[in-house]
């Protein structure tokens, strides 16, 4: 579909947890980003993504039975058009409907019960020999190597390095001791969101990563301090669509890429991580990978802060 026409109807094939949350009420909104295979809905209580089939499976997101092809940005859907939930659908100006009934509901799986410091250990080390060779120059990306050396001067990883030097100096006193836990050290996240390249800037990805990642563990007083500077800086950036991402990452939520990487990781299994691994690679610009950093250094810190 890349041509304008009258009216198009199409069932809702699934929505993200946090989605089909928001999507449960009657409420009116606006379409408020457009780009080729999804665009961005604003309600009244939070942001959906709508796209096809090759939208990923996350907690904002909707994905339509609407041919692969669609091509919204010409389709004659415009920024600002009005939006309605009402009825089990999902209405945009006179054009588009989606029905809601029938739509299944994607959230993330638990990670393994069972998982041990030895297989994390395990898991690490093969995820990052795994990935060498496909992470992108751009973003934060190559952070989980810590080579601190091979660094580009003019790269987000040389750039930040002081700034992951002080989140860890924070980071793993808090995952060590719970009266060390405040919100001294936390000076870094003020420089990290907004920072990068993306709609979702790098730092608030890798930020997002840690909030995740820290959910898994069962540290939700960390995960906590944590989002109490985030919140207030990420709304004084203000990129809803950025804000949307980190809210979902502070209640543990994130791409479904991410959350199978976690899950390989932490049974340390080789041929899980390495199926994990396109997926990573789909998930925005760099955004991924971004996460994925946030999600390692977070680990690393666990396995620091709990060396018998």
């Amino acid at each position: 579909m890349n041509y304008q026409s009258d009216h198009f109807e199409f069932p809702v094939r699934q929505c993200g947890c946090l989605a089909a949350k928001l999507l449960s009420n009657d409420a009116i909104g606006k379409v408020s980003a457009i780009f080729d295979s999804s665009f961005y809905v604003e309600l009244d209580n939070g942001l959906v993504c709508i796209g096809v089939k090759d939208l990923s499976l996350s907690p904002l997101n909707v994905i339509i039975a609407a041919p692969e092809s669609t091509n919204w940005s010409a389709s004659g859907l415009c920024l600002n058009s009005k939006v309605s939930i009402f009825s089990g659908f999902i209405r945009i100006g006179a054009q588009f409907s989606f029905r809601l009934a029938g739509a299944a509901e994607w959230k993330p799986k638990p990670v393994p019960a069972t998982w041990e410091n030895a297989n994390l250990k395990q898991g690490l080390a093969v995820f990052r020999e795994q990935c060498i060779g496909r992470i992108p120059h751009e973003g934060l990306g190559h952070v989980l190597h810590y080579d601190a050396g091979s660094f580009d001067d003019q790269s987000l990883c040389k750039i930040t390095e002081i700034l992951i030097r002080e989140l860890r100096d924070w980071l793993v006193p808090a995952l060590r001791d719970p009266d060390s836990r405040s919100m001294h050290g936390l000076q870094w996240v003020h420089h990290l969101i907004g920072l990068g390249p993306g709609l979702t800037p790098s730092g608030d990805d890798f930020i997002g990563g840690m909030m995740i990642a820290l959910h898994v563990l069962g540290e939700l007083d960390v995960c906590r301090q944590l989002w109490m500077p985030t919140l207030r800086c990420a709304i004084n950036a203000g990129n809803p669509i950025a804000l949307a991402h980190l809210n979902a990452a502070s209640e543990g939520l994130g791409s479904l890429g991410v959350h199978d990487a976690l899950s390989a990781i932490l049974e340390g299994c080789p041929r899980k991580i390495e199926k994990t691994l396109t997926t990573i690679d789909s998930i925005g610009h760099t955004s991924g990978w971004d996460a994925m950093a946030g999600v390692i250094v977070t680990f690393d810190a666990w396995l620091e802060a709990h060396r018998h």
